[in-house]
């Protein structure tokens, strides 16, 4: 009977990945993550590069999962991912300076946040929140709490508008 095949654990690659970054990670640190054999690794996903697109990937689809709600729900939900997930650091601080493929899929958050949302500027501040709080900054609900309103977004009631 024929083994099965190894499969990578998306998830322990971006823990790998998220610290250092693609150029900054040993791939020792990439196969111990993974928890399989050196060629296994590459012969499953590829090379350096390839693994760490597949992982942003991956973590891109885990972070959009969450997007449910509203602001108050999406802004919470962000807070505990920026808490619990190490992918958080990766999408939101090393995955920024790499690859088109790297780029493609992290413009794939604010499509999906805006979408969501149905707010652009929204959506925009919810991630500048996100990249804020894991840098020290204040919980992304508290800056939630901030923004107006989608229905806030027109003129003042009583103005006579063309």
């Amino acid at each position: 009977m024929p083994r099965p095949r190894a499969s990578i654990d998306t998830a322990a690659l971006a823990a790998a990945f998220a610290a250092d970054g693609l150029h900054g990670t040993p791939i020792d640190r990439v196969v111990a993550a993974a928890g399989v054999a050196k060629p296994t690794l590459y012969a499953r996903g590829g090379d350096k590069e390839e693994l760490f697109a597949l992982a942003v990937e991956a973590e891109v689809e885990r972070l959009i999962e969450r997007f449910e709600g509203g602001v108050t729900q999406i802004a919470a939900a962000l807070d505990d991912y920026v808490a619990s997930e190490p992918g958080a650091r990766l999408l939101f601080v090393s995955a920024r300076l790499a690859s088109g493929r790297v780029e493609r899929s992290l413009r794939r958050i604010s499509i999906a946040l805006t979408a969501a949302l149905g707010d652009e500027p929204t959506a925009a501040a919810l991630l500048g929140a996100t990249w804020s709080a894991l840098h020290g900054g204040p919980p992304i609900t508290r800056v939630a709490r901030l923004l107006p309103t989608v229905e806030d977004a027109g003129p003042p009631s009583g103005i006579w508008t063309a």
